[in-house]
């Protein structure tokens, strides 16, 4: 079995979504609520660390997610 017979759908962009949302919601919360920085550093820094997390997290997080599923025989598709 080929890596490109394994279709992981949305279960990557939704873990990555859970993962980062748990890393960057609170950083925010705690600088906000320490420092009340202005708008414009909030602007600069949380948009910026997202992308930035999302671009880093996604692709490991599909590999786990195939390595889960290859481990288990599923393909991702309905012929199982």
């Amino acid at each position: 079995m080929k890596i490109g017979e394994f279709r992981t759908d949305d279960i990557a962009p939704y873990f990555t979504i859970l993962i980062v949302g748990h890393i960057v919601v609170p950083l925010l919360l705690v600088l906000e609520k320490a420092y009340h920085p202005p708008m414009w550093i909030h602007y600069a820094i949380w948009p910026a660390l997202t992308v930035i997390l999302t671009l880093w997290c996604l692709p490991r997080i599909k590999g786990a997610a195939i390595a889960v599923m290859w481990h288990l025989g599923l393909r991702g598709d309905e012929t199982q």
